[in-house]
């Protein structure tokens, strides 16, 4: 009766408009709240008499906060809300963190007290860090493959070659920005690859015009004709290095969106390269190479010490060919061996300060009590005497949040799924921290399934193998599924061994007596709507307050929504005969168990069996 009240008070509707000489005067009646004291006011008639009583008398009226809270953030242990802020293709990420770190002390100052605003990824210092660490080896190698060329083919051959990569990084460089190719890790890790390739082409025109100059040629006909004569060869010689990374950048998925770059820098630097090998290295030495022409007695330049040595040892080798032969295969038997013990990785583990958490509850499990976990986990993580390598901790109780890395996928979002991002000071001790909270997850928190995992590079986890599982049979596909687990679980060296299916969970069956119900007067509507507002709450009506609209909602005291023993005797309210009657005279009720979540792959049950192992790689596997 009550909500009725609430409803027909609380209303914001037009009493029409009055033409007074001329001018529309607009009429508006009153009702709306106001103020919660006013809901608390309200005269609410008691049925079956002519009795009103105050809304206060009969219900406890609260403001306060959604509850059950719905995916609520915890940001070193406190409540928080989380901005997530990303830039457009082409913008320097820099500059934008240094740009928006301004702007934010300028919004923090009007914020009220007690109200900060803090970091809780801040990616600009990892780009910069990754970036400088990627162009600091650049350098390293464009100085060592500078000192290289020099001290083999002379101070000033040297020089001309020398002076032939950068420009070749500078014009490949050109060509990035032409075909939209950003600086990061993997084309900048890409240059580094071509660098050692790039070199070649210049040290083969430059030596080529050498040897034609000793030879007697002049300037100009030594470098036109060693253009004309190697052109097509070492286009060739270009076009095959191209070619033999192109897989990698045509490679489909997240994969091939990671490594896509790979291939389009080695392109640009190398073709980069074969042409200025073709125009700039000859001009070079036009203009700065000089050699003596050879003596007639040295005409063969074949003839120096180094190549006699060289040719007594290929005769020698020839003589003893099957001893070169046997020599040969065993080293190639023993470097197939070697490869078996080094440890295979498509892409090395992230240098990342920061390692994720995912706190898996048993299914069914409240908002509330997935948060008090996320709580107790992040205590322990906070405390700087057990823990002072963590700088941070950012949780998800619900939900997974902004996607902040290409290649995490952000989780299912579920009241008992939370996700922790850990931040550490350092990228040295992840390694340590992530052994440490996966054995406190084993000795403190028996009933949540936990994976600890650092961060990776590449579009999947480093080592993590999954097998789909697909059958049309519920119980055989589980059963099936948990053979695999235990095979798994005996790997040494194992981890994370999980599938993506949840435990089943219990849900109680409310099966209305369809004629016990109509002699009552009560649908099964009537049944489910006061069902749900007993225990979830039901909207009635808004309270407004300024431009904000704060939904008002109706439901059975803490106590009573919470007790399974008070379900029989919730009254299901009759608006055919205008009385309340029992739930347990209108309905039986079966408890039974099933799955709340049943994945599907191609429109039949699939369940998804993964783990990780240090020593593999990324795989997926289909069995039917």
């Amino acid at each position: 009766m009550f909500i009725e009240t609430l409803r027909a008070q609380n209303i914001i509707l037009p009493g029409g408009e009055i033409n007074a000489d001329g001018q529309n005067v607009v009429i508006e009646p009153s009702g709306d709240f106001n103020a919660v004291e006013e809901i608390e006011s309200v005269i609410v008639p008691i049925p079956g008499t002519q009795e009103v009583t105050p809304l206060r008398d009969l219900v406890t009226i609260t403001r306060g906060y959604v509850d059950p809270p719905e995916a609520p953030v915890y940001f070193n242990g406190h409540p928080a809300i989380i901005l997530s802020v990303s830039i457009l293709d082409g913008v320097n990420s820099v500059a934008f963190g240094e740009s928006l770190t301004r702007r934010m002390k300028e919004i923090e100052q009007t914020l009220p007290i007690g109200y900060v605003l803090e970091y809780a990824t801040y990616q600009p210092d990892l780009v910069e860090t990754a970036v400088n660490g990627a162009v600091n080896n650049v350098y390293q190698s464009l100085v060592i493959v500078l000192a290289v060329v020099m001290i083999f083919l002379g101070f000033r051959t040297g020089l001309i070659v020398g002076s032939f990569v950068p420009m070749a990084m500078l014009l490949g460089l050109v060509g990035m920005s032409i075909f939209d190719v950003e600086m990061q890790r993997m084309s900048i890790a890409s240059m580094i690859i071509a660098l050692g390739m790039l070199v070649d082409n210049g040290i083969v025109v430059a030596e080529d015009i050498r040897t034609r100059m000793e030879g007697g040629q002049d300037r100009r006909t030594a470098a036109l004709e060693s253009g004309n004569s190697l052109s097509i060869p070492l286009l060739t010689s270009t076009l095959t290095t191209i070619l033999a990374f192109m897989p990698i950048a045509l490679a489909e998925g997240g994969t091939g969106e990671y490594t896509l770059s790979l291939g389009q820098v080695l392109m640009i630097v190398l073709l980069a390269s074969w042409f200025l090998a073709m125009y700039m290295t000859p001009l070079m030495c036009f203009w700065f190479m000089k050699v003596k022409p050879r003596e007639e007695s040295r005409a063969n330049p074949y003839d120096g010490r180094f190549y006699r040595l060289y040719r007594g040892f290929l005769e020698g080798a020839l003589r003893l060919r099957i001893v070169v032969l046997g020599l040969i295969a065993g080293f190639m038997a023993l470097a197939g061996f070697a490869f078996q013990i080094v440890i295979q990785e498509f892409f090395p583990a992230s240098d990342r300060n920061q390692f994720l958490v995912y706190l898996d509850m048993p299914a069914g499990t409240h908002v509330t009590e997935t948060a008090r976990v996320v709580e107790k986990l992040g205590d322990w993580l906070g405390d700087e005497a057990v823990n002072p390598e963590v700088s941070g901790t950012i949780a998800y109780v619900g939900s997974g949040g902004p996607r902040f890395f290409l290649s995490l996928a952000p989780i299912d979002p579920d009241p008992h799924l939370r996700f922790m991002i850990v931040n550490t000071h350092s990228s040295e001790s992840v390694p340590e921290m992530v052994g440490r909270v996966r054995q406190r997850l084993l000795d403190q928190f028996p009933s949540v399934r936990g994976r600890v995992m650092a961060m990776w590079l590449g579009a999947s986890e480093t080592g993590l193998v999954e097998v789909r599982i697909s059958r049309p049979d519920t119980d055989i596909l589980v059963e099936k599924a948990e053979h695999l687990l235990a095979g798994l679980r005996s790997i040494p060296g194992t981890v994370d061994v999980r599938h993506d299916w949840e435990n089943p969970v219990v849900k109680i069956r409310v099966d209305v007596d369809q004629a016990r119900a109509r002699r009552a007067g009560i649908t099964s509507e009537e049944v489910a709507d006061s069902l749900n507002a007993f225990i979830d709450g039901a909207e009635v009506t808004d309270y407004r307050e300024g431009d904000r609209v704060i939904p008002t909602v109706v439901r059975a005291i803490e106590s009573e929504r919470g007790n399974l023993s008070h379900l029989p005797f919730i009254n299901i309210y009759s608006a055919l005969n205008q009385t309340n009657v029992p739930l347990s005279q209108i309905a039986d009720f079966t408890p039974i168990w099933e799955f709340s979540r049943i994945k599907r792959r191609d429109q039949e049950r699939t369940i998804t069996v993964s783990a990780k192992h240090q020593f593999l790689k990324a795989s997926v596997v289909d069995c039917n």
